[in-house]
C-alpha cells in the first residue's frame, strides 16, 4: 500500500512538447494550430525574421518574438523552421549551433549541400535534426511502404503514381493570372518533388537515371459565349521517371490542369505480388492470386515528434535521425537538379 501511494497506479505523465515556428507563413500557422489541437503540444512562440516582434499574433494567444530572441530562449523543446526557402537552412544551422532541436519545412529548391551542413551540425551538436515531410504520413503511401518493408511482394519491378485534378489556382476566378501561374507551378514542383522523395523511399536501390517532362495544359471553361480559356505560361503537368540499376523503374505522372480527376494511389508490382488501394496482392505457389487489406497502425507525425524528442537522445534515435537525413541528402542530390 506504501508504495503505491509512492509511485502511483498510473503511468508517469509525459510533458506536452513545446514547440516554436520561425517565419510568417502558412505553413507555420498550420503548425502552431497543430499544436493548439493536440494535448501533447504547446505552442510557446512565433519568430519572425525581423529585427522586432511587432508582427501581429499567427494564432491567438501565441506570442511572437525575433529569431535574435528565440535563439536565447530555454522554454523551447523544437523549432518548426518555415519562411522563404532560402533562409531556412540558415536558420536551422543558427538554431542547432544553440543547442535547439531542429525541424525544416521541406522544398524542392533545397541544395544538397544545404542537406550536408545540416548532417554535419546534427552529429556535431547531438541534436535532433528533421526535414518535414508530411506526405509521408499519408495512409497510402504508409500501406505501400509497409508491403515493400515486409519483403512479401518479393522484388520491386515497379512503382506508379497517377494524380490528375483541377488545382484551385487554374480556376478562372483564381487571383490574378501571373500570381496564379506562380502558384501553379510551385505546387506542382513541391507536389512532384514529395512524390519523387517516396519514391526513393519505396524502392532503396541506387539509381541509374532520372528524367521530367514537364508541360502545360490550356483548359476551357463553359461552352458557347461564356466559355473562357485559361492558357497558362507556366508548367502544369509533369512525368517523372526513375530507372534503377536493379532494373526497376518508377513513375510519377501528376496533371494540375486536367478537368477529369484521376488519382491511382500507390501502385507496386513486385515479383511476388504488389500493392494497390489498400490491398496487398500475393501471388502463392500454384500462381493463385489472392489480395487482404493491408492494416495500419495509427500515425501521427507530430505525436511521433513529441516521442522522439521526448526519449532523445537514445542512440538508436540519433542513427535513424541521421539515416533520414541521408535519405533526404540523397533525394536532394537526385532531384533538385532536375525540379
Amino acid at each position: 500500500m506504501v508504495d503505491e501511494l509512492q509511485l502511483g497506479n498510473s503511468p508517469r505523465e509525459v510533458p506536452p512538447l513545446r514547440i516554436a515556428t520561425v517565419g510568417n507563413s502558412p505553413d507555420a500557422v498550420f503548425h502552431l494550430e497543430a499544436a493548439a489541437i493536440r494535448d501533447e503540444l504547446v505552442a510557446i512562440v512565433a519568430a519572425n525574421f525581423a529585427e522586432n516582434n511587432e508582427s501581429t499574433e499567427p494564432v491567438p494567444g501565441c506570442p511572437v518574438c525575433s529569431l535574435d530572441e528565440l535563439t536565447q530562449r530555454s522554454d523551447v523543446d523544437v523549432v518548426l523552421v518555415c519562411g522563404p526557402v532560402e533562409s531556412r537552412v540558415d536558420t536551422a544551422v543558427r538554431l542547432l549551433q544553440n543547442g535547439k532541436h531542429v525541424v525544416v519545412e521541406s522544398s524542392f529548391r533545397f541544395q544538397p549541400d544545404h542537406i550536408q551542413q545540416l548532417i554535419n551540425l546534427a552529429g556535431a551538436t547531438g541534436r535532433f535534426c528533421a526535414v518535414w515531410r508530411p506526405r509521408h504520413a499519408e495512409a497510402d503511401f504508409r500501406r505501400a511502404a509497409q508491403v515493400v518493408s515486409s519483403g512479401e511482394a518479393g522484388f520491386v519491378r515497379a512503382v506508379r503514381f497517377v494524380q490528375h485534378e483541377m488545382a484551385a489556382a487554374m480556376l478562372p476566378g483564381a487571383n490574378s493570372p501571373s500570381s496564379r501561374d506562380r502558384l501553379t507551378e510551385s505546387t506542382l514542383r513541391d507536389l512532384v518533388g514529395h512524390r519523387g522523395g517516396q519514391v526513393l523511399t519505396l524502392i532503396s536501390e541506387p539509381v541509374k537515371s532520372v528524367t521530367a517532362n514537364f508541360g502545360r495544359e490550356p483548359v476551357c471553361f463553359g461552352t458557347g459565349d461564356t466559355a473562357q480559356q485559361v492558357t497558362p505560361t507556366g508548367d502544369t503537368c509533369c512525368q517523372l521517371f526513375f530507372t534503377f540499376e536493379s532494373g526497376a523503374t518508377a513513375l510519377i505522372d501528376v496533371d494540375l490542369a486536367c478537368p477529369a480527376p484521376i488519382s491511382t494511389g500507390w501502385i507496386v508490382q513486385g515479383t511476388c505480388g504488389g500493392y494497390h488501394s489498400k490491398r496487398q496482392h500475393i501471388t502463392v505457389e500454384d500462381g493463385e492470386i489472392y489480395d487482404v487489406a493491408v492494416e495500419l497502425a495509427p500515425f501521427d507525425p507530430y505525436l511521433n515528434l513529441h516521442s522522439t524528442i521526448r526519449n532523445w537522445p537514445e542512440t538508436s534515435l540519433q542513427k535513424l535521425c541521421l539515416n533520414q537525413l541521408q535519405l533526404e541528402l540523397e533525394i536532394t542530390r537526385i532531384l533538385q537538379p532536375i525540379l
